[in-house]
């Protein structure tokens, strides 16, 4: 892609402050997830198509948030990819195709590009290394894969699904989030190490229900390069094994999901935990 075509989307990534809010509204209707207390160096940077919680030390997203609707999903383009530096972050917090060029980790979208064919910019905007994550090739290709898949599918049955998308760190395995200090770092081949790389990916997807309550479903899985079992079946059942609560995974991020929900009005922490799926949706 050339360089005009390239600033012309980086570009699009500037929004006014009501474009700002809009898309806060559109993507995050029960409020932007709030770090924990004393976190540093994580920040919000809202795009049209989605939403990303970034983290300048690990220099990778901890969460992304978009509304994903039928039409999104039915939407088909050729696959074209621009990776390269978000021009919103310093040279400090960014990463780079050179941080990635090394022997074990795919460059796992937590934005799939497959979700956002609804326009060229959408896609080419999912390429941004603000958007990578480490993800180790079997589990990017298969397991991964498969619930970004299944994701869209529910879509398409659902029509509209607000998606978000994370990762944990506990490498000790105590449910709470490590400190970045901790977190086992991408080794690249030129010797840097800068990029984190999670040991937990997990997805909650949330609809809304006719009589105003919130359906969710959430499901957490470990980071590793085991291979995934074969077949569409065999697969849903794993994910059906690591279904979870959102308290789970608020336990593990420290993130507080949904702190918009008015207790005034009934539409409390409360009722969304109540609806937390136990199986997966049906498709």
């Amino acid at each position: 892609m050339s360089d005009r075509f390239e600033a012309a989307y980086n570009e699009l990534l500037t929004l006014d402050a009501t474009e700002r809010q809009e898309a806060l509204d559109r993507h995050l209707p029960w409020g932007t997830p709030a770090s924990p207390a004393g976190a540093t160096n994580e920040h919000v940077l809202v795009n049209e198509q989605y939403v990303i919680g970034y983290d300048d030390d690990l220099r990778i997203p901890l969460w992304v948030a978009y509304r994903l609707r039928d039409s999104d999903v039915a939407a088909s383009r050729e696959r074209t990819e621009c990776f390269r530096r978000d021009p919103r972050l310093t040279m400090t917090a960014a990463a780079f195709c050179a941080d990635y060029a090394e022997p074990l980790f795919d460059r796992g979208h937590m934005v799939p590009n497959a979700d956002m064919e609804r326009s060229e910019a959408a896609m080419i905007n999912t390429y941004m290394f603000l958007n990578m994550v480490p993800q180790r090739a079997r589990f990017n290709q298969q397991i991964w894969a498969h619930l970004e898949g299944r994701v869209r599918a529910w879509t398409l049955v659902q029509g509209e699904i607000y998606v978000i998308t994370g990762a944990v760190f506990d490498q000790d395995g105590d449910g709470a989030r490590d400190a970045d200090t901790a977190a086992t770092r991408m080794a690249s081949n030129n010797g840097d190490m800068r990029v984190a790389v999670p040991t937990h990916y997990y997805k909650i997807l949330a609809r809304q229900l006719p009589n105003e309550r919130i359906d969710t479903l959430t499901i957490l899985l470990v980071h590793d390069n085991t291979s995934a079992p074969s077949g569409s079946t065999a697969r849903d059942q794993l994910l059906t094994m690591r279904i979870c609560s959102i308290n789970t995974i608020e336990g593990l991020t420290g993130i507080d999901f949904f702190p918009g929900l008015d207790p005034l009005t009934g539409r409390t922490e409360a009722i969304v935990q109540q609806f937390q799926a136990t199986a997966l949706w049906p498709r």
